[in-house]
């Protein structure tokens, strides 16, 4: 799962230095004389505060599903590391790699890990719903997009309807017992259904929601702040929000590790077209310093968070063999 997280780190690397040798580095790097770099500040503390709204869904969710109950010694200082431990799977289809905060908490307390991987299934679910309600602010004025947002709204509600209900959760695990591929699986799941049903009860749904909008809201902010920061452009922070819970929309859709190439495409060329006095070069800057604050700065905080948790050697050695225990399920 680490050499995963590599990969996918090295990937959008080259992506990130192909895109900038594509579109010329001379006049990005022009755009960006002058630059008032504290909004680029602003953005990575906008960003540090929804990692920490973030982290009250995981410990909301831990409570709910009663977690400390038979992990009495979870102390909040380790729940926090092992939360931005997670941050370092992002650059994973769909983030689903962030399942690692399971087996990290598995390693550390002994807590079975389908009894918390769910919280990842939750997550991805309220986010998607906060990304909806967010792109809702400039849908009506750019049509174009409704496709995208029509599209993950009927994904939510087929989500939220079959996996909030152990009945049709189980009808559709004997199904899948039935394919080739997919059959060997379903027995493990089995072990997810009780605590996925309890998580995506309407009113957990609706806080971990609440607390997805702010958090999404406070990277459109940080993306306004970017954007709105190059000389001679006019940027409104609905148009930015709508760019950015769009864009986001599309690199999740596309489920490509971490929406890389998907969300930047869409952005540079959403941006150029619908903000006032954006050039080729400033959009990609601003997309590019977008990322950097969001995607790649939390890979660092969960790069140096895991690093950190698995400086403890008895921890270094239990969370390496969950680890290959899980990749061999």
């Amino acid at each position: 799962m680490l050499r995963r997280t590599l990969y996918g780190v090295a990937a959008g690397v080259v992506l990130y230095v192909g895109a900038m040798i594509y579109f010329d580095l001379g006049p990005v790097q022009e755009t960006l004389e002058g630059y008032p770099w504290w909004v680029f500040g602003a953005a990575l503390a906008a960003s540090a505060t929804n990692y920490l709204l973030r982290f009250a869904k995981w410990e909301l969710a831990l409570g709910w599903l009663d977690v400390r109950k038979d992990a009495p010694d979870l102390t909040r200082g380790r729940s926090l590391m092992i939360y931005l431990a997670g941050l370092s799977m992002s650059v994973t289809p769909g983030k689903v790699g962030e399942v690692l905060r399971s087996v990290l908490l598995k390693s550390s307390d002994g807590v079975a890990f389908s009894r918390t991987a769910p919280i990842v299934v939750a997550d991805r679910l309220t986010d998607l719903i906060a990304l909806v309600l967010l792109s809702l602010l400039g849908v009506a004025q750019f049509p174009q997009y409704l496709p995208i947002v029509g599209v993950t709204i009927a994904l939510v509600i087929t989500g939220v309807v079959i996996l909030g209900s152990p009945t049709l959760l189980r009808r559709c695990l004997e199904l899948g017992r039935k394919l080739p591929v997919v059959g060997r699986f379903v027995d493990k799941a089995e072990g997810l259904v009780e605590s996925t049903t309890t998580l995506l009860r309407l009113r957990y749904l609706f806080v971990l929601s609440v607390l997805s909008v702010l958090g999404w809201g406070l990277e459109c902010v940080g993306y306004w702040l970017i954007v709105d920061g190059f000389t001679d452009v006019d940027a409104s922070l609905a148009t930015c929000t709508f760019l950015w819970s769009a864009g986001t929309l599309v690199g999740a859709l596309s489920f490509l590790p971490g929406g890389l190439g998907a969300t930047e495409g869409s952005l540079v060329v959403a941006t150029k077209e619908l903000i006032r006095g954006v050039t080729q070069p400033v959009a990609l800057a601003a997309t590019l310093l977008g990322r950097i604050a969001t995607l790649w700065f939390g890979e660092i905080v969960g790069g140096i968070a895991l690093a950190l948790f698995l400086r403890d050697p008895a921890l270094r050695a239990r969370a390496s063999a969950a680890a290959a225990e899980q990749d061999e399920g």
